[in-house]
């Protein structure tokens, strides 16, 4: 089923581009034959009435427009014949067929643009975001694109998206937020070319199948061949398998992500902030760092001594507090905290005991 939708796009995309192109060379010879007979009636008006170049150009455009003022006229036989045949064939018939093969032609582009076929030759400094998740791609990306565009360093950046996921034109969320598309796959060097990987800002190459280790084999051809075109871009790719991410990275990846697909915003970190994206991984795994909650009443306490008494007492890195108006995070250094919770940022292996903790708090105390 698959394969018979992809020949279906695939027919169309050829149809659309035979349109396109059969109604720009009718076009081109509809308006090479309108100056061909505009200028022979200027010709005749100047040799058979006698009129000078102005007022027969004068006359030959408000006859072929049908606006026929009156201020000038043809006299002689010739003339009018002329003259008729020009609204004729120029008025009626010729810019009938001109107007309507422009309609045509800007109709037929709007429908390529929305399926994503028409190149954006000016793109450049954008977001290129190649690929997307297999599963819900719309509404990744919707909270991808939120989050870009709530980032001051990247709020006015273009965003382009290269991928096969919105064949019939991109979901209105996305259209909205000014995201563009070109409906092509990626393991393919001109298709590169055309979405503009050596003019972008940023690069991001989504892994298709978020537990599929082959999807890195993918990326790094993917990677490969931007490294042929080459690029000014900061590259983010994700990787699936955690062994694949430093053979990614010789690959020319500038940072290697988890494809975390709850949080879109860890990759958006990754491109301005790099580094901030292995702290925020760790989050999501019991095999590095993690967040704990630990019940222990506490009064007055300057925030400040807190985080200090905590990291030498080895109870991890306090990160809030919890009272009964709910939880607060990372308060400013001189904030005075009461509270009935901590919750510490703590390694995985590491053992933090109730009691460890209590004590910690009445070390502040003292």
């Amino acid at each position: 089923m698959i394969v018979a939708r992809w020949f279906v796009r695939r027919r169309y995309f050829r149809f659309s581009r035979h349109i396109a192109g059969a109604i720009r060379r009718r076009l081109i010879r509809a308006i090479g034959l309108f100056f061909i007979l505009f200028a022979i009636h200027v010709f005749v008006m100047m040799a058979a009435e006698g009129f000078g170049l102005g007022d027969a150009v004068w006359l030959t455009i408000t006859t072929a427009t049908t606006v026929g003022y009156g201020d000038i006229s043809a006299e002689s036989a010739v003339g009018r014949t002329a003259t008729t045949l020009c609204m004729y064939v120029f008025g009626i018939f010729l810019l009938a067929q001109i107007a309507t093969d422009v309609f045509d032609y800007r109709a037929l582009q709007r429908d390529r643009r929305r399926r994503g076929q028409l190149e954006w030759k000016n793109m450049k400094d954008h977001l290129l975001v190649i690929n997307v998740p297999a599963e819900h791609p719309e509404a990744y990306l919707t909270r991808f694109v939120a989050d870009v565009r709530n980032t001051p360093e990247l709020a006015d950046i273009p965003v382009q998206l290269l991928t096969t996921a919105f064949p019939e034109g991109l979901p209105t969320s996305l259209v909205n937020e000014g995201v563009t598309h070109y409906t092509a796959v990626a393991e393919n060097t001109e298709n590169l070319r055309t979405a503009n990987v050596r003019t972008a800002r940023h690069i991001v190459i989504i892994a298709g199948e978020s537990n599929d280790p082959r999807a890195d084999a993918l990326t790094y051809d993917i990677l490969s061949r931007i490294g042929d075109i080459g690029t000014v871009a900061s590259i983010v790719a994700e990787a699936v398998d955690d062994g694949n991410r430093q053979r990614l990275l010789d690959a020319g990846a500038n940072t290697v992500v988890r494809p975390v697909r709850a949080y879109p915003e860890i990759v958006v970190r990754a491109m301005i902030e790099p580094g901030t994206e292995r702290v925020l991984e760790n989050l999501f795994t019991h095999e590095a760092d993690r967040l704990a909650r630990f019940n222990a009443e506490f009064s007055n306490l300057r925030w400040r001594d807190v985080v200090s008494q905590f990291v030498q007492g080895g109870a991890g890195l306090p990160m809030g507090y919890v009272d009964a108006n709910g939880v607060h995070t990372n308060p400013t250094p001189d904030s005075v905290c009461s509270g009935e919770g901590i919750i510490t940022l703590i390694k995985d292996a590491a053992e933090v005991t109730q009691e460890a903790i209590e004590a910690c708090l009445q070390k502040c105390v003292a």
